[in-house]
């Protein structure tokens, strides 16, 4: 069971919900409670399971922000922190365990939010500092947009379907 993967066990726990217990099941309130337990299983397993590649993409990504943000804070004589500067290295990506992939996640996510509140702090100083914040805004975005297309379509007219005799 615990070299299980988390969406193999949903996907038996819906399954079994699903196909088993459901039928079972007189209530149509009781049975659209079943139904909608099933669809928050399908919304939180993308979040436990563990995906190496997108780990990798948010590191890539936050990576490439740090640089931008470090170019236009340098560029206008801006002293960086140690903090946001030693981000942008880190453990090989490819052979990193999954736990050293969520350390080295949260370490750049901090340095890219220091570095956009160092942004703030001295924006008059920094030509172009909107510019600059759109371009890491828009590739955070994109990658917000990436999760949210994980998420499975909900199924609400499975959750509030009534019986067809009612």
């Amino acid at each position: 069971m615990m070299d299980t993967p988390f969406t193999r066990i949903v996907e038996g726990l819906n399954h079994t919900l699903e196909n088993v217990v459901a039928p079972e099941i007189e209530s149509p309130v009781v049975r659209g409670q079943l139904f909608a337990v099933v669809e928050i299983l399908n919304q939180i397993q993308g979040r436990f399971d563990y995906r190496h590649d997108l780990m990798v993409q948010d590191i890539q990504v936050g990576r490439q922000m740090l640089t931008t943000l470090i170019e236009a804070l340098e560029k206008a004589g801006i002293e960086i922190s140690e903090e946001i500067s030693t981000a942008l290295e880190g453990p090989d990506l490819l052979g990193a365990s999954g736990e050293q992939l969520r350390e080295e996640r949260s370490r750049v996510e901090a340095a890219v939010s220091a570095a956009l509140d160092l942004l703030d702090a001295h924006r008059p100083d920094i030509p172009e500092a909107e510019k600059v914040e759109k371009t890491v805004l828009g590739q955070l975005g994109q990658n917000i947009l990436r999760d949210m297309m994980l998420f499975r379509r909900q199924r609400f007219d499975r959750i509030s379907q009534r019986d067809q005799e009612e």
